[in-house]
């Protein structure tokens, strides 16, 4: 049995787990799904939570519920990846051995590492906190200037 283990349970990861098993029988590919929570993320939804369109709800919902049958789901930090050894090393002295490993973690955008991008009055929706923040911010917005990175 081959084993694919794919860290990261995101859009990415999701997509190419259900893909993959849709091409052999859980007998002979072996694949699991490392994240380190249970919460997926739509992050299109990020956008229209500032306008009430949608709600926290309605863009988090859990990670298992996208992913087939025959897809395990490891809920994990990881702390090693041992290329050499193939194997993943997760929190709690807990290590998976992989044939093919796929890193799906995604990007983190930091708009505080560019000058002016961040602080007082300065908004954007990448991720859910900064998009509830937008939404407080919209609400109680009393005039002036109001920066969003789109």
């Amino acid at each position: 049995m081959r084993r694919i283990v794919i860290l990261g349970g995101g859009t990415a990861g999701t997509m190419v787990a259900n893909k993959l098993r849709a091409t052999e029988t859980p007998s002979a590919l072996q694949i699991t799904v490392v994240d380190r929570d249970d919460e997926h993320h739509y992050q299109p939804g990020y956008l229209f939570i500032p306008f009430g369109t949608y709600t926290r709800d309605q863009v988090v919902k859990p990670r298992r519920r996208f992913l087939r049958p025959g897809i395990d789901l490891v809920l994990a930090e990881i702390e090693k990846v041992d290329a050499d050894a193939k194997a993943v090393h997760l929190a709690g002295e807990r290590t998976l051995e992989y044939d093919t490993l796929i890193i799906a973690t995604g990007v983190q955008p930091r708009p505080d590492q560019t000058p002016g991008a961040d602080g007082p009055g300065v908004h954007h929706f990448y991720d859910l906190e900064a998009s509830l923040r937008l939404k407080e911010a919209l609400r109680e917005f009393p005039g002036g200037r109001l920066v969003v990175h789109i």
